[in-house]
């Protein structure tokens, strides 16, 4: 299965010059707990609620005052849309990331989350196991 199909294609994003408090009210607003992170139409970072937390609050950083390109995560990694499942799955494991913004010919079109893979793959196990007559 290819992650075209278990992706979110409403992606939050958001440009490296906001600040950190509109990129956590935008978070809050569209209640998603990322924003990808946009320069001229391509993708040049990500931004987490953990970022936020962890890059910014903990060190007593002014988030209406910080840029979120001083906290973003960049560069970023993504999946082409095409990408298969389990190749994502391994991608975000190896990269120990839990989100990958997708992109099709060079443009965002997606993200898919390592929730989106953790529900397809336990969707699929219940669908293969429960069609096993014993």
């Amino acid at each position: 299965m290819k992650i075209s199909k278990i992706m979110t294609s409403k992606v939050g994003t958001t440009s490296s010059s906001a600040t950190v408090t509109s990129c956590a009210a935008k978070m809050r607003e569209l209640n998603i707990g990322s924003l990808v992170v946009m320069n001229s139409g391509k993708v040049e970072g990500i931004v987490t609620t953990w970022d936020i937390t962890s890059k910014c609050i903990a060190i007593a950083k002014d988030p209406h005052e910080s840029p979120i390109f001083e906290i973003m995560t960049s560069p970023v990694h993504t999946a082409d849309f095409d990408t298969d499942v389990i190749e994502a799955a391994r991608v975000m494991a190896d990269r120990k990331i839990s989100r990958l913004p997708v992109l099709k010919e060079s443009k965002l079109v997606g993200i898919v989350t390592f929730s989106d893979i953790s529900r397809t793959l336990d969707q699929f196990t219940k669908n293969v196991l429960g069609s096993w007559k014993v």
